[in-house]
């Protein structure tokens, strides 16, 4: 019996090293300034567009206007709702490596290594296509409902961008750290995303005239 519980004991032991071990860098990091960009870009992920702003300094505040795709939905006609459209599109981020290059009590610059990218999913595009047939007085079927999607989709291609970044962080006041520098290398273009969208209407009225 007392042999088991040593053996038990010792596993034990065994599993908090390994924990601590694993957490240790982790916990070292809630703080520091790799939290705010893990943040940052998990926020963008989740499409957290009202949070975005906590993650960047006043002076560059405007930067977070490249992640903010909820200016897609500006414009829109009275009463449909813009979650239906957000819904559909697909950001997915990921961090390959992070070093942080140098820190003070002033300033942390942090090299950052990974990708982002952005799709559409057909499915979910499908409640804003019928909304905005609806919208528009015409008949909503199958038929037109995959003429539209397959209209949207031909114009919007799925890319993928390589970020190699590095990025400076001054000490904030939401959080302890926040970005204070262009983020070129992540913007993940959607302005041309916008274009596609804004363009849509247009195309549908050509189909329409031309039946």
């Amino acid at each position: 019996m007392s042999h088991t519980r040593t053996r038990l004991a010792a596993i034990s032991a065994s599993l908090a090293l390994s924990l601590a071990l694993a957490s240790g860098p982790a916990a070292l990091a809630q703080d520091g300034p790799e939290a705010t960009i893990e943040g940052l870009l998990a926020a963008i992920e989740a499409k957290d567009f009202e949070a975005l702003p906590t993650f960047f300094c006043e002076e560059f505040a405007g930067a977070m206007g490249a992640f903010d795709l909820s200016a897609l939905t500006e414009g829109m006609p009275e009463g449909m709702d813009a979650s239906t459209l957000l819904d559909a599109f697909i950001i997915d981020t990921e961090i390959a490596s992070m070093e942080v290059l140098s820190q003070t009590d002033a300033e942390a610059i942090v090299q950052v290594e990974g990708s982002m990218s952005m799709d559409i999913n057909a499915e979910a595009m499908v409640p804003f296509i019928e909304a905005l047939l609806e919208m528009s007085g015409m008949e909503v079927t199958p038929e037109t409902v995959e003429m539209f999607s397959g209209l949207m989709m031909s114009e919007f291609e799925a890319e993928t961008t390589d970020i190699s970044e590095e990025i400076t962080l001054v000490p904030g006041e939401a959080m302890a750290w926040v970005v204070c520098s262009e983020l070129g290398a992540m913007d993940p273009g959607t302005d041309d995303a916008m274009a596609t969208e804004s363009s849509a209407p247009e195309a549908s009225d050509e189909v329409v005239e031309g039946e």
